[in-house]
């Protein structure tokens, strides 16, 4: 996904605890095919790496995975706490492992938060020979006559932010630190198609919780969300969202 840039921009990463419960209610998880096939080999022991408040780890935990949590915000990992998560506090490229390894690195929508540059080399050394690392991000796709009242009323209203609700499938990804990397074969990226269907309040706290709406100040996000929902109303007061999960995958060389 095009979104590699944003990793030097550590204090909109760490802004996300600013609503923490928000972003635990209003973010959807990622779909079961997702963790089916990253468990369809032998995973013991899990590192999910930006656990927010634990909608990767919970799942992975449910499934029998002993799960490490790790995150830079302790707010978000607060929440991840009450749902029986053990979260440590830190960032990824400077945290101290104390020497653990892992068979499975996750990142649901964190990843462009990781310096491209440092990320590679300590995942290479937190994961075990044959171990692997998933990174993945949802996205929401509404229909196109919504679309295009969504888009005239952020180039109104918020035209810095990012239009939430376009298709992202045709955007060039940004080039993929691990594809390049010695100690890793990646695999082709994956999308997972979902459906869910929406009511103009939950559209609303949706898009609240991206960093970017949320810079825009209370007002003018409080302007924004209002119209999207009015937007939402005008069609029925419900969106169905075709959406997609969209995975990048990459496996640590064997070595000896």
């Amino acid at each position: 996904m095009p979104l590699e840039h944003l990793h030097s921009d550590r204090d909109r990463a760490q802004s996300f605890g600013f609503d923490a419960e928000a972003y635990d209610q209003f973010r959807p998880g990622y779909p079961g095919a997702l963790f089916d096939d990253l468990l369809a080999r032998n995973v013991r022991t899990a590192l999910d790496v930006g656990c927010g408040t634990g909608k990767v780890a919970v799942d992975l935990r449910r499934r029998g995975v002993q799960t490490l949590g790790i995150d830079p915000d302790p707010r978000m990992a607060a929440v991840a706490r009450r749902y029986g998560v053990d979260v440590e506090h830190g960032e990824f490229e400077s945290w101290d492992d104390a020497g653990r390894r892992f068979d499975l690195i996750t990142c649901g929508h964190a990843w462009h938060w990781i310096d491209p540059e440092t990320g590679p080399d300590t995942t290479a050394r937190l994961l075990q020979p044959a171990g692997r690392i998933a990174r993945f991000w949802n996205y929401h796709v509404v229909p196109a006559r919504l679309r295009r009242e969504f888009e005239a009323i952020y180039a109104e209203l918020a035209p810095t932010a990012t239009v939430i609700g376009r298709d992202p499938r045709d955007a060039v990804d940004a080039p993929d630190p691990f594809g390049t990397h010695p100690a890793f074969t990646t695999a082709a990226p994956r999308t997972y198609r979902w459906q869910r269907r929406m009511t103009s309040p939950e559209w609303a706290g949706l898009v609240a919780t991206f960093g970017d709406h949320r810079r825009l100040g209370p007002e003018r996000l409080g302007r924004l969300t209002s119209a999207l929902q009015e937007a939402i109303e005008r069609h029925g007061g419900v969106v169905t969202v075709a959406g997609g999960t969209y995975l990048l995958c990459a496996q640590r060389v064997r070595h000896g």
